[in-house]
C-alpha cells in the first residue's frame, strides 16, 4: 500500500498561490493481491475568458483524463456525471456536489493567453473527502506546446496521488518502416508516448538501425549505413541538427 506523498518538486513549474503539504496518498495498490483499485476522479474542463482558451482547455482536460485513464491506476468520471459546471480557477469547489459521484480527487484549472503569445495553465487538485486543496501550480509554455503541457500536468496529479513519479511527458523513439516487401524503407521516428506528434527524424535514403536517447533528452544515438559501414550518428530531435 502505498502510505505518503512524496514532497514534490518540478522544474519549471512555480507554485501558485499555497504551498503544498504533505498529505496521505489517494491511491492504493494491493500488491498481495495482484489488483488495483483505481481511484475515482474527476477533471473539469480548465477555463478560459476568450472562446479559444476555452476550446483549449477542454483539450487538455481530455488529455489528462487518457493520461490518467490508461495509467490504470486511475477511473475518471464521465463528465455526464458531473453536478456542478466548470468554476473560476481561484473559487473553492461545492464539495457536496462531487462526493455524490464517487470522486475522491478533483481537477480544475483554467488557461491564460499571456501578451507574448505563450499560454499559462492554472492546475489545483483537490481532495474531495477532506475538502482540502492538494496542488496549486501554475505552467507555461508556447502555444504549439500545450500538449506537453497537458502531460506536464498530468506528471503532477500522478506523482502527487501516487507518490510515484509521472511517464506522461516522455517520447518514444523508434524505427519506422514503410513500402513494399522488397523495398522497405526505414526512418528513424519519434513521437508522444501516447502516440501523438509523430515526426520523422530521418527521410529513408539509407538504413537505420538501434535508436537511443542520449543523456540529454533531445539528442538521440542511432547507427547508419549511409557510406555503407555502420557508423553511430548523434541527432537532435527538435532542429534536426546531426
Amino acid at each position: 500500500m502505498i502510505h505518503n506523498f512524496h514532497k514534490f518538486c518540478m522544474l519549471s513549474v512555480a507554485v501558485l498561490l499555497l504551498a503544498i503539504k504533505p498529505a496521505f496518498a489517494l491511491v492504493e495498490v494491493k500488491i498481495n493481491q495482484g489488483n488495483v483499485d483505481p481511484l475515482v476522479i474527476a477533471v473539469e474542463d480548465f477555463v478560459g475568458q476568450t472562446g479559444k482558451e476555452v476550446g483549449l482547455g477542454q483539450n487538455v482536460a481530455a488529455i489528462i483524463n487518457n493520461d490518467l485513464r490508461n495509467s490504470g491506476l486511475f477511473n475518471p468520471l464521465d463528465k455526464s456525471v458531473f453536478l456542478e459546471t466548470s468554476r473560476a480557477a481561484n473559487v473553492m469547489p461545492v464539495f457536496a456536489n462531487w462526493r455524490p459521484t464517487g470522486a475522491k480527487a478533483l481537477v480544475t484549472g483554467r488557461i491564460i493567453t499571456q501578451p507574448n503569445g505563450n499560454i499559462s495553465a492554472e492546475l489545483r487538485l483537490w481532495d474531495v473527502l477532506s475538502q482540502k486543496q492538494i496542488v496549486g501550480l501554475k505552467y507555461s509554455a508556447r502555444q504549439q506546446n500545450w500538449r506537453k503541457l497537458a502531460h506536464q500536468i498530468s506528471d503532477t496529479i500522478y506523482e502527487r496521488l501516487t507518490g510515484e513519479k509521472g511517464y506522461f511527458d516522455t517520447r518514444i523513439v523508434y524505427i519506422s518502416e514503410s513500402g513494399p516487401k522488397n523495398k522497405r524503407i526505414k526512418r528513424l521516428t519519434i513521437m508522444d508516448q501516447d502516440g501523438f506528434n509523430r515526426k520523422y527524424l530521418t527521410k529513408g535514403d539509407d538504413i537505420v538501425l538501434s535508436p537511443r536517447f542520449s543523456p540529454k533528452r533531445q539528442e538521440v544515438t542511432y547507427i547508419s549505413y549511409a557510406s555503407g559501414q555502420p557508423k553511430v550518428m548523434l541527432i537532435n530531435v527538435d532542429t534536426g541538427q546531426r
